[in-house]
């Protein structure tokens, strides 16, 4: 197998099992393509991507693209820009639409001065949720499949609702070549013990009540659909280790319940911390609403054992 740093980063993600599996296959792909000379062009199958609160989704999408980057010939990528975001926005079926229009233009930019693009192209579709049989989402899917071969597409939508996911796939298939991917985290206890082993290299270790609080805390966190994953596990981390050396830390490093009574699933903190994050989710949201971002993965890219935060950068 050739060496590719993004597999190895992918690989090294807790959970995800699903996405894992997926980026194996075309792992080798790519090197029965090379062990054989094959005829490259194959048309690798779109993903339906189904994700649990929490998942960081950009970063997953920025480490997709440096895989298929460094492979080499599962893509022939063409353009100024390697991935694009789009988020498509609801459009009643009353009203004239002109979301084709707009991908159009955004796939037109993407391709520069080349006049022509080939590369990823990601679209969140939540907002289209009991809308799939809709005209206009039909419409936008004929106009997507016409550039199926050159374009790689990623479709988004969250997994709370599985009647909906079930329903965009009945639409998807009569489209194109897809693959549905649910994408999981961990369970709580393995997030708890995550943040556990955060505490653990301020010097810090939970004792066994303290610890089921903090899962407890995880529970309950994870529940709220604004749930920001790893990067909200992060901040819990910390708050939990500045609060105890900000107080009396333990002569033996072993933090109780009663020293981080604050931080339980019923307190101020979590409430606050979920209301803070809803409140960053939703500006966030209804600004994607209006103008979707434009994304261009062709250096550095964040990877992280995790799916929130950034802790190495690598560069190809």
């Amino acid at each position: 197998m050739a060496d590719n740093v993004y597999y190895n980063a992918i690989m090294a993600l807790h959970g995800l099992e699903d996405f894992k599996d997926v980026i194996d296959q075309w792992q080798r792909l790519s090197d029965n393509v090379y062990k054989f000379h094959a005829k490259q062009g194959l048309v690798l199958p779109n993903m339906l991507w189904s994700s649990d609160n929490g998942i960081d989704n950009d970063n997953l999408l920025s480490l997709l693209t440096g895989f298929l980057v460094s492979a080499g010939n599962l893509i022939d990528f063409y353009g100024s820009v390697k991935c694009l975001e789009y988020y498509l926005s609801y459009v009643p079926k009353e009203k004239e639409a002109f979301e084709i229009e707009k991908i159009g233009e955004k796939i037109r930019d993407a391709a520069g001065f080349r006049s022509e693009y080939r590369g990823v192209l990601s679209i969140d579709v939540s907002e289209w949720m009991e809308h799939f049989h809709e005209t206009h989402f039909i419409n936008v899917l004929k106009y997507l499949a016409s550039m199926d071969e050159d374009i790689l597409y990623v479709f988004h939508i969250p997994n709370y609702n599985q009647k909906a996911v079930e329903q965009l796939m009945q639409m998807l298939v009569m489209f194109f070549r897809i693959q549905s991917i649910e994408m999981h985290l961990p369970d709580s206890e393995e997030l708890g013990n995550y943040i556990k082993g955060e505490i653990a290299e301020y010097g810090l270790n939970l004792d066994v009540e303290a610890e089921a609080m903090v899962v407890a805390s995880v529970n309950r966190m994870r529940e709220d659909k604004y749930f920001a994953g790893y990067t909200m596990l992060n901040r819990l981390a910390s708050d939990i280790v500045y609060s105890v050396y900000t107080s009396s830390p333990p002569y033996d490093g072993v933090v109780t319940k009663a020293m981080i009574n604050d931080f339980a699933p019923d307190g101020i903190y979590v409430s606050q911390l979920l209301w803070n994050n809803a409140k960053v989710f939703t500006e966030q949201y209804s600004n994607e609403s209006e103008n979707s971002e434009q994304v261009g993965s062709t250096g550095g890219v964040t990877i992280s054992k995790h799916l929130g935060g950034s802790r190495n950068v690598i560069t190809v």
